[in-house]
């Protein structure tokens, strides 16, 4: 199946953060440019709603939100170009969770989350945003979710994994849950997603 569009959201353990708090770190980022692979624009705050997307930084290659939906705060990485070099859905979906896992790592070490983000490793959201493509449907739901299953496998190395559908509704988007008991760090699920050279 040729998908782009794939949402991936990291969980944070806790929430201590104001609604606009992110923002200015968002700026930083755009001062900076300081994701590899993405020209960052802008900084968008819907903090303000509740159970909704929370503040984000506008790339052309992604939107990055610390997301709020389900009033859940957590890191999601919304891809809205293809990934150069990831050819099959395999490819795609491991290389969408290395750039969030990416993010994630980079906001948990700024001077202002230090000691107070932290993101689960335990679970983790897997959307594909094309409603044309990857329809919410039991056929959709078995065509993808064999590939989600190799990646989630090859990320959790030997802990054992589920994959679950979140919301059958055909209103929704597709959202496959990553599940695990295994214990690990955002780094070393970046190592096993085999992007080292993202965190340079």
């Amino acid at each position: 199946m040729d998908l782009d569009k794939i949402n991936v959201k990291l969980f944070t353990k806790t929430d201590t953060f104001a609604p606009a708090e992110f923002v200015p770190i968002f700026h930083h980022w755009i001062q900076e440019q300081s994701l590899p692979g993405h020209l960052l624009i802008d900084v968008a705050d819907y903090a303000h709603v509740p159970a909704g997307p929370g503040t984000l930084v506008v790339a052309s290659e992604a939107n990055i939100h610390m997301d709020r939906t389900e009033n859940r705060l957590g890191l999601l990485y919304v891809r809205k170009q293809p990934i150069v070099g990831a050819a099959t859905l395999h490819d795609r979906i491991r290389a969408v969770i290395a750039e969030a896992l990416h993010a994630a790592a980079k906001m948990q070490h700024e001077p202002e989350c230090e000691g107070r983000l932290d993101f689960r490793t335990d679970e983790i959201s897997i959307r594909f945003n094309d409603r044309l493509l990857a329809p919410n449907t039991p056929e959709t739901l078995a065509a993808l979710k064999p590939a989600v299953e190799a990646v989630a496998k090859k990320l959790f190395a030997n802990s054992p994994v589920t994959v679950e559908l979140h919301d059958p509704s055909p209103l929704v988007l597709l959202d496959l849950r990553v599940k695990t008991n295994g214990s690990t760090t955002i780094e070393q699920l970046l190592e096993r997603a085999g992007a080292q050279s993202l965190s340079n």
